[in-house]
């Protein structure tokens, strides 16, 4: 596609505190799309937690479609949900 970034291919965090890695497990089962850590950003004490990260998303379809996303996962009383939005590339 005519001026679309060509996206790298990620490695993915391989480190990241206990608390975000258990957060990030909750992925786990997930179906529609697949999501590779890139930076794990920080928390957020809100109603629950949110553990914030940039993430690889990619489609898992026919021709998966990839981009990257900031995303949140709050954790409210042991149950994970996920927020994730597109990063917008500016030019």
């Amino acid at each position: 596609m005519l001026g679309a970034i060509q996206l790298e291919n990620f490695k993915g965090l391989t480190k990241m505190p206990q608390k975000a890695a258990s957060a990030w497990a909750a992925l786990d089962g997930l179906v529609g799309c697949h999501y590779v850590p890139l930076l794990y950003l920080g928390e957020q004490v809100v109603k629950g937690t949110n553990y914030w990260f940039i993430a690889e998303r990619s489609t898992v379809t026919l021709e998966p479609k990839r981009n990257v996303v900031l995303m949140a996962i709050n954790e409210f009383q042991g149950e994970y949900k996920i927020n994730a939005q597109p990063i917008q590339v500016l030019a």
